[in-house]
């Protein structure tokens, strides 16, 4: 029986059973590649899904009920129509709109508030079955799923003795929690959930928070990071900046974790020396994985989102700031996209998930 649980929680968009544990796996497996290690990190480890998306599909499915109940929400006509027309004008395209209506039900509407009951019940029953018992219980948290741990982990962890609905921030700690491409200012500058800031909260590894070792990954150049990004420095853990591009889809997770710096960190806290890296294989890893990124002149990026994103920090509505979001996001991988093309690369462009 593995001594480490690590609880998965996925991003935006649909995912299969098991899915998010493929997409884990490929990029540690990656990871140790690059530093020509075959360390088998499964040993000692399970991994438990927390499939929140279940319900975003069920919703997202009905898109013209859904979008007519949002003026029961207090959102007005206009903005009705400017969703109906968004998604028309997408032609078809899917993806950029099923990770808008995400954001949207998540940070702006009472299914936040039952996504967020449902993760919290899940972490009690799991307890109370036993699951808990004699493990480690680390957090692997991913994009909107950052903001569903923050939020959740707010709510569930006090002072003191912890009780059936409660964890305690002195005995019920998490061990470890790697927290990848964590979004949780932007979706509470939605939600402005009572507790929940992210700058302030129990969610941290420092003195009276509810993580013993907390790692924060956020890529330079990934479009999500640059609007309100999570700036609180770990104490005990580690704040990950890799810059280097592979692909279009900056924001994706085994793109994250294939970077030596984090997958080989990951397996590192989870094995120390037993798992064979060490200083001298990491900075190897590191100078080759750097060798696959492209070489094109990144200088303008920066300006080119800062020209997109000039309206988001002065929304009209929280909608129409959440409709820029996602159309920068979406220009700004068509940009690293030509760059990639440019730099006479293989694109890879995102799926279904960011």
């Amino acid at each position: 029986m593995a001594n480490n649980l690590i609880i998965l929680v996925h991003g935006m968009g649909t995912y299969e059973p098991g899915q998010m544990t493929k997409e884990v796996q490929a990029g540690l497996d990656k990871s140790l590649e690059f530093a020509g290690l075959n360390f088998d990190y499964m040993q000692d480890v399970e991994f438990y899904e927390h499939n929140y998306g279940i319900l975003l599909d069920g919703i997202r499915k009905k898109e013209s009920e859904a979008l007519s109940e949002f003026s029961q929400l207090g959102i007005n006509t206009g903005v009705i129509a400017k969703l109906n027309d968004y998604a028309t004008n997408l032609s078809g395209d899917k993806f950029f709109y099923s990770h808008l209506l995400d954001v949207i039900y998540y940070g702006l509407t009472m299914w936040g508030e039952r996504l967020r009951s449902n993760f919290i019940n899940d972490l009690i029953a799991q307890k109370r079955a036993g699951l808990f018992q004699g493990k480690r219980i680390h957090i692997l948290g991913y994009s909107l799923g950052t903001a569903l741990i923050n939020d959740s982990l707010s709510k569930i962890y006090r002072d003191g003795d912890g009780d059936e609905q409660h964890f305690s921030t002195d005995h019920d700690k998490i061990e470890k929690y790697w927290s990848i491409a964590n979004v949780s200012r932007i979706i509470h500058g939605l939600n402005d959930i009572n507790g929940a800031d992210p700058k302030t909260n129990v969610v941290t590894d420092n003195i009276g928070g509810c993580i013993k070792k907390m790692t924060v990954a956020a890529h330079k150049y990934d479009p999500f990071m640059l609007v309100k990004p999570y700036e609180r420095v770990p104490v005990n853990g580690r704040f990950h900046h890799p810059s280097g591009i592979t692909q279009a889809n900056t924001h994706d997770l085994t793109g994250y974790l294939a970077h030596p710096e984090i997958g080989l960190n990951l397996i590192y806290d989870l094995y120390s020396t037993e798992s064979g890296i060490d200083a001298n294989n990491l900075a190897s890893a590191i100078d080759k994985h750097k060798a696959t990124t492209f070489n094109s002149d990144l200088a303008n990026l920066q300006t080119l989102w800062d020209d997109l994103v000039d309206s988001i920090d002065a929304p009209i509505i929280a909608i129409d700031n959440a409709i820029n979001l996602i159309d920068s996001v979406k220009a700004y991988q068509q940009r690293i996209e030509s760059l990639l093309f440019a730099d006479n690369l293989v694109s890879m462009m995102p799926g279904d998930n960011i």
